[in-house]
């Protein structure tokens, strides 16, 4: 599974701080999802991410392939 948190953000011009604002979620948390240092955020935090990134959270997480685009199976 992928976060696509990062592209999503810059894709609307918003910095880590301003997302952290608009969601509720913790910059330093934003930023650790974002490094990979911790990827398994829970279902409450990505609706919060996905409603502030104005996206749907299927958008908001790529389970179909890793970052090198291989397939996860």
């Amino acid at each position: 599974m992928k976060i696509r948190i990062k592209e999503l953000r810059k894709k609307r011009n918003m910095t880590q701080r301003q997302l952290a604002l608009r969601s509720g979620v913790a910059k330093s948390y934003i930023n650790e999802i974002e490094s990979g240092k911790y990827n398994n955020p829970s279902a409450e935090v990505l609706c919060k991410l996905a409603k502030a990134l104005r996206c749907s959270i299927n958008e908001l997480i790529d389970c179909e392939g890793d970052e090198d685009g291989n397939k996860n199976l």
